[in-house]
């Protein structure tokens, strides 16, 4: 990627103003490192996703990496516990919708194009107490037994992309559209921590924020 800027790759014009974006990210509380995130670096990551999800225990996919890697910009973020809550649960138990497939069996998670029946989430301060009938597996995932179509039907961990609401709050001012923000494996946290710059401190963690421009910032 010769001439390229690191965080937008050939396909991204018209370009907004990188920089702006980084600086906001650089402000908000809790946020420590920002680093634009190149093409390649986003490449290795999906391939260490990818093979962590074939090496993992249980099913897993990490949609969330396979977004960012079709947007036209990307930034690393490096966080500690001051950033706040995530806008949703980071991880899914889900089993696969069919197209034309009912609703029924409880809420629905849209990500990557596909729709899935939500099994089990991770648990959020926020989302507590449940209404219905839940297993909880130690005190950081919940599942929902009464949702399952049948035992047949396959289901794994998905890691959907999620909103940043402080980017989207301000997407015509910044130049920017299609937001959205995932988090890494424990591995690929290591890769971008390496790629980036940033500290191996077992006390942050890293985050990748994705987006396109507009071209009206």
């Amino acid at each position: 990627m010769s001439g390229a800027e690191p965080g937008v790759w050939p396909g991204a014009l018209p370009r907004g103003d990188l920089a702006a974006v980084e600086r906001l990210l650089a402000g908000l509380p809790g946020i420590v490192g920002v680093k634009a995130a190149g093409r390649e670096v986003l490449e290795r990551v999906l391939a260490e996703e990818s093979r962590f999800e074939q090496s993992a225990f249980l099913p897993l996919k990490n949609e969330g990496v396979r977004e960012v890697l079709v947007r036209q910009a990307a930034v690393a973020l490096l966080k500690d516990r001051r950033f706040r809550e995530p806008p949703g649960p980071t991880v899914y138990l889900v089993e696969r919708l069919e197209d034309g497939a009912a609703r029924a069996g409880g809420p629905v998670l849209e990500a990557n194009g596909a729709r899935y029946r939500i099994l089990g989430e991770e648990v959020m301060a926020s989302r507590r107490p449940y209404a219905e009938k839940t297993l909880f597996l130690a005190d950081s995932f919940v599942l929902f037994p009464e949702r399952r179509a049948s035992p047949r039907t396959p289901s794994y961990f998905l890691m959907p992309g999620l909103g940043f609401v402080e980017l989207e709050q301000r997407q015509r001012e910044l130049g920017i559209c299609r937001v959205l923000s995932i988090s890494p494996s424990s591995q690929s946290d290591l890769l971008l921590r390496e790629a980036c710059g940033f500290p191996a401190d077992a006390g942050l963690a890293t985050l990748l924020v994705g987006f396109d421009w507009t071209g009206e910032g």
